[in-house]
């Protein structure tokens, strides 16, 4: 009997909790019960009800923490008219509590109220002046409705003023400076607050300022510094290795690996090894944490390069065979699987798998890594002409052709096969600006047709003009052709173009030099020998030239 009456008092109340709204509106029932409600509903994460609720027991309620979190929950739910008629009361009863004024301020910015914004941040000054805080919250507030050289100005003159060993000012202060792109006070201002207090915050940010304006050793300074911590160790490792510095960011890849077993920084460690080309330690990785290996594809791809780079090439391709075939890097596992077939000389297995998975991109890499520089260059064009049968796209096709007939001239020292396939490709892209230069300068450079070459480099810089390679072709062809002041002007228009560029600035400078030799001009001929030198100090030509004045 005990049981069934309490469960009826319980039905009761509940019952009579629901009805309440109906009888006791302007009782203190009713508000018990939506205050009690809205609370409940906020603690579950219901804020919307929470918002409804807390909203009607409003007009009831004077008390600070209660107009502040009405406030917090009617701007959660966009509800800013409301939140604005709270705060504004907020502010009547309490006229010192900064807090509502800023919340206010906040409303006013979300809403786009700029003239109301204004009058308020006025009214907060005058009320609040004197008062470090105040100024920078005024400098916030700025700096949130974007204002920044408002917020500049603020901050300036608080710093100036009585503020200068404020390092939250001038935390704030390189803060806008950063939004208002002004390098130097970024800098300033940053090394100011961490030298001011050396909190983690203030590290943190003055290292991350570091890094945007490539200071990265600076920053990683500024990391060591900060107590040791796995994610600390993975940005310094970053660093290293955006500054080239392989052995250190594999240092600190391993430090975070060892601290937090996180599969993504052994990845990272994996990879560094790799362009290291520290195999063995692929491998031994990879024997260590197997457990790793198993549920990261991208792990499974650098193991097997490891054991691949050690002739291990069935181990190799069985964890390739394991990677899914979605990932986004599916392609650098197919050249590897065509790295090992190739390797094991099942060159069959190689085709085959060009044919189904290579685009163009995969057939040059192969072509190029795993053929030409290995000797193999009859195989290698053998496989760029299969391309050429999958290429669609015009653009591909030239390039192939321009690479087949590359290879002929470099490397097999063909010329007929090489002039033979440019006028392939000229057949299949008769304005391919490329194509034509390369057999124009062919023709002028080995004597062939000259003026046959010149029309084509003329032909060329009509598609791409002021292309300096070309006008280094055109230059040097009249040169062939004895017309030397024509050659002068072509050359030294190509010199402009390759300013930034010693190698081919070498190769015109001595064409240049033979031209002068040839007009008699000695003075000349001397400055261009002495500027090729500058490039070279063991170049023959300018040398030999320089010896015999």
């Amino acid at each position: 009997m005990l049981k069934r009456l309490n469960r009826f008092i319980a039905v009761v109340i509940v019952v009579s909790l629901f009805c309440l709204p109906s009888y006791a509106k302007d009782s203190d029932v009713f508000v018990v019960y939506h205050y009690t409600k809205g609370y409940i509903e906020l603690y579950k994460g219901d804020f919307k009800s929470a918002a409804n609720d807390l909203w009607l027991v409003f007009p009831y309620i004077v008390d600070k923490s209660f107009y502040s979190q009405i406030s917090d929950v009617l701007v959660y739910n966009g509800q800013y008219e409301k939140a604005e008629e709270v705060l504004k009361r907020a502010v009547r009863v309490y006229p010192k509590e900064k807090g509502f004024y800023y919340k206010l301020l906040d409303i006013y910015t979300i809403e786009g109220k700029n003239k109301k914004a204004l009058k308020l941040m006025s009214k907060i000054k005058d009320s609040f002046k004197r008062t470090p805080d105040t100024i920078k919250e005024l400098a916030i507030m700025y700096m949130k409705s974007s204002k920044y050289k408002k917020a500049y100005a603020v901050l300036e003159r608080y710093i100036n003023s009585t503020g200068k060993k404020d390092a939250s000012a001038h935390f704030l202060l390189a803060n806008v400076c950063l939004k208002l792109k002004d390098k130097q006070c970024v800098l300033k201002e940053s090394e100011t607050a961490y030298r001011l207090n050396k909190n983690s915050r203030y590290a943190i940010f003055l290292a991350t300022v570091y890094e945007q304006f490539d200071m990265l050793d600076k920053a990683i300074d500024i990391y060591k510094k900060l107590p040791e911590s796995a994610v600390v160790d993975y940005v310094i490792a970053n660093d290293y290795y955006l500054l080239g510095d392989l052995k250190n960011a594999k240092l600190f890849y391993f430090k975070a690996f060892k601290l937090s077993k996180r599969v993504d920084y052994l990845e990272k460690l994996a990879f560094v090894d790799l362009k290291l080309e520290d195999y063995d330690d692929v491998v031994n990785l990879c024997k260590k944490h197997k457990e790793f290996v198993d549920v990261s594809d991208r792990l499974k791809l650098f193991c097997a390069v490891g054991f691949s780079r050690q002739s291990k090439y069935k181990t190799a391709l069985k964890l390739l065979n394991k990677i899914n075939p979605k990932v986004p890097f599916y392609n650098d596992v197919i050249f590897n699987e065509i790295y090992c077939y190739s390797k094991m000389k099942d060159f069959k297995k190689v085709r085959d798998l060009l044919k189904k998975y290579g685009d163009v991109e995969m057939y040059f890499s192969v072509a190029n890594q795993l053929y030409i520089e290995d000797g193999k260059i009859k195989d290698g064009i053998e496989l760029l002409y299969d391309a050429l049968k999958k290429a669609k796209d015009l653009k591909d096709k030239s390039n192939l052709y321009l690479y087949i007939a590359d290879v002929y001239y470099n490397k097999l020292k063909d010329r007929d096969k090489t002039i033979e396939t440019l006028k392939e490709l000229l057949k299949v892209n008769p304005n391919f600006a490329e194509g034509l230069n390369y057999l124009g300068y062919l023709y002028i450079d080995e004597n062939i047709h000259v003026k046959e070459g010149i029309k084509l480099v003329e032909k060329a810089l009509k598609i791409d003009k002021d292309n300096p390679y070309y006008l280094d072709s055109l230059g040097w062809g009249y040169y062939r052709l004895g017309d030397y002041k024509k050659a002068e002007v072509y050359l030294n228009k190509a010199l402009e173009g390759f300013k930034d560029k010693p190698t081919e600035k070498k190769v015109t400078l001595k064409h240049l030099l033979d031209v002068y030799i040839k007009m008699g001009n000695k003075d000349k001929a001397k400055e261009i020998a002495k500027e090729i030198l500058k490039i070279d100090k063991k170049d023959k030509k300018a040398n030999d030239f320089l010896k015999s004045q």
